[in-house]
């Protein structure tokens, strides 16, 4: 009876063994054979797929993109565009269009001005027609950043960090916990939910750059306007009281930087000319002696 258990075992490890073999065959086939060519066709599919495809929108959904242009108007309405520009933004609500930074400046009456904001990708293409209306584009670039990698490893982080917290959360349940044990585990998940909302908030900002698009607008007028404003005659006159007002400070300068000198070379001089008339008058009366 016992020989008949032993061999009964023997067979069933035999089995097994067989199976495990099988199996292991199959995987190998399947990694080599029709089941893993499918999948690397797919996967050239996937990778050579046209624009409007499943692949080419994920990538779309992580690039940021960021406008600079520069429009060239006369002098008289740039000023006014600006401000047309700005209120543009603040009307539109469907543009969700955030001024970041607007500039006017001014050198020899010549204006030049910057403005800059964040808004929707459909209100790109309508900001940049307001702003070159009776005007011309001179210049135009769009950068785009991929920040697929930055948002997948904030996820990431934000996953562990949730399970860590959680896990910490169920351990601070149990009823046989000792006081110390308490107070750790309620700084741990403290700690770990600071950093979940510090993630969280960084994520945010990546959506924003994704969903939103940068635009900068740099106006300028025509080159000619700077070559009119710069005549020499007008330039020296315009300088003129700025030139005297220098020459004025430079004297006053030099007259506080001599006063103390001479309170020493004064004094030294008189009392080098009373020696000099001193050993004068002892040479001529070794003389007549």
């Amino acid at each position: 009876m016992t020989h008949l258990l032993f061999r009964s075992a023997s067979a069933f490890r035999c089995a097994t063994a067989l199976c495990a073999v099988t199996l292991v065959a199959c995987n190998r086939y399947e990694a080599n054979g029709p089941v893993y060519g499918t999948r690397l066709a797919m996967a050239q599919f996937e990778r050579h797929a046209p624009a409007d495809s499943k692949p080419a929108q994920q990538v779309s959904n992580s690039l940021a993109y960021e406008h600079t242009l520069t429009v060239e108007l006369q002098k008289d309405s740039l000023p006014a565009r600006i401000k047309a520009v700005r209120a543009a933004c603040e009307a539109h609500k469907e543009f969700a269009c955030t001024l970041l930074d607007i500039s006017l400046r001014t050198e020899l009456e010549v204006p030049t001005g910057e403005i800059r904001m964040r808004l929707a990708p459909g209100g790109v293409e309508p900001m940049v027609e307001i702003a070159a209306t009776g005007g011309r584009i001179i210049a135009r670039a769009t950068h785009a950043e991929d920040l697929a990698e930055p948002i997948a490893d904030t996820d990431r982080q934000l996953s562990l960090l949730s399970s860590h917290r959680d896990r910490l959360s169920e351990f601070l349940q149990r009823k046989d916990l000792k006081v110390d044990q308490v107070i750790s585990l309620s700084k741990e998940i403290s700690a770990a939910q600071t950093q979940i909302d510090s993630l969280q908030t960084q994520k945010a900002n990546l959506r924003r750059r994704v969903d939103t698009e940068l635009l900068t607008i740099d106006f300028a007028p025509p080159s000619g306007t700077y070559f009119a404003q710069q005549t020499p005659i007008a330039n020296a006159i315009r300088s003129s009281g700025a030139d005297f007002r220098d020459a004025i400070a430079q004297v006053i300068r030099f007259t506080a930087m001599l006063v103390p000198w001479l309170v020493i070379i004064i004094p030294g001089i008189v009392l080098l000319r009373i020696f000099w008339r001193s050993i004068t008058r002892w040479l001529a009366r070794r003389d007549v002696r």
